[in-house]
């Protein structure tokens, strides 16, 4: 049953501490984390990742394991599972075939979408060139979707890493170092036909496109856990844990945190309803309003639980190498997604509209409408 408390410590056992092994040193040199690129390929998780149909709960929980152990990881293997959920959905035969059998031996991919301002990708004469900002992973990823705009819209292309020039000076982040976003560019590269993915346009195509946003946002909640799990490791440490206040803290921190999770879980609900059939455009509006509210109430339990973590640890927890100083920066980062204001009026309008609003979970009135 889709609302039992399937997302917690039990499932994908070890895999948040496996990874967070490994997140200071790669942080503090911004290399790609291969070793947990490593352990994720060795539990099946890089080849075979939970995204059919039915699967959406399982996807959103190994997320957040994920982002629980390093967010860094966590964006780079985000975009490896949207790179197979794009390639599946859109791709011929040939290329599913040949991604997943990749991904299987270890190869990662990746989705890379924003033009650098200047030097945006052009593809002229079969010929491609320009820039993409923002490559997550790129020095660990084998193959990447890069978009580029054609007269009859936004073209996916499949393009291997070996090609690539990268710049890595643009890349100073205060958090998410290890994510490696760097500047990728090419210069009349030739694109053969087997190297264009869909369609154009299939890459925007709804609901998938604002849909899918729930993957990040179930990232985002792993991250939330491991801010969670380091201040009140730090409370227990010091003595603290048992102040009145500081108890007070630990409680809305991990009420903002469930907050979290059961907005996971309703998005996953929303994505099975709409998968389950995609002709029924009411059921895709749900899934992206369901997304873009999940979306905003998450972003203030992170920012909830940063603030109670910061007021618990106090000024120890801004100096490194106590965990909560990388741990902060990271999250505070990676919640800059794309468009937050219009994700939230869009959302607004749907509402307005009728188009969506609050209520039960769908699956847990089934369930207690169920006979005993």
């Amino acid at each position: 049953m889709l609302h039992e408390p399937r997302i917690g410590r039990d499932s994908f056992a070890g895999l948040s501490e496996a990874i967070a092994a490994h997140a200071p040193a790669h942080d503090a040199n911004g290399s790609f984390p291969q070793e947990a690129f490593e352990e994720l390929a060795m539990r099946g998780h890089l080849g075979r990742p939970p995204i059919a149909v039915g699967q959406a709960a399982d996807l959103l929980h190994l997320l957040s394991a994920v982002g629980r152990g390093d967010l860094s990881v966590g964006r780079i293997f985000e975009g490896h599972v949207n790179a197979l959920v794009l390639i599946d959905r859109f791709g011929t035969a040939h290329q599913r075939e040949t991604a997943f059998r990749n991904a299987s031996a270890e190869a990662t991919y990746g989705v890379w979408n924003t033009d650098a301002p200047s030097n945006p990708l052009v593809l002229e004469s079969g010929s491609l060139s320009g820039a993409k900002n923002f490559a997550s992973g790129v020095d660990g990823l084998a193959c990447a979707i890069v978009t580029v705009t054609l007269a009859e819209g936004r073209q996916m292309i499949l393009l291997p890493t070996s090609v690539l020039t990268v710049d890595r000076s643009w890349w100073k982040p205060s958090g998410m170092r290890a994510s490696g976003s760097h500047i990728i560019s090419v210069e009349n590269l030739n694109v053969s036909d087997e190297m264009f993915l869909g369609a154009p346009d299939t890459y925007i195509r709804e609901p998938l496109f604002s849909g899918g946003a729930i993957r990040f946002v179930a990232v985002q909640t792993g991250g939330i856990h491991a801010i969670f799990d380091c201040a009140v490791e730090h409370l227990r440490r010091t003595g603290r844990a048992g102040n009145p206040y500081q108890s007070q803290r630990i409680a809305l921190m991990g009420a903002a945190l469930q907050t979290a999770y059961d907005w996971l879980l309703r998005g996953a609900e929303a994505w099975e309803q709409a998968e389950n059939d995609p002709e029924d455009k009411a059921a895709a509006n749900r899934l992206i309003a369901t997304t873009q509210a999940a979306r905003a109430v998450i972003e203030r339990s992170a920012m909830t639980v940063l603030e109670l973590a910061e007021q618990g640890v106090g000024a120890a927890g801004f100096n490194a190498p106590h965990p909560l100083e990388r741990l902060d920066r990271d999250l505070r980062t990676y919640l800059r997604q794309p468009n937050p204001d219009g994700s939230l009026a869009s959302l607004g309008d749907a509402i307005t509209a009728g188009a969506w609003g609050p209520s039960f979970p769908r699956n847990l009135i089934a369930a207690i409408a169920e006979p005993r």
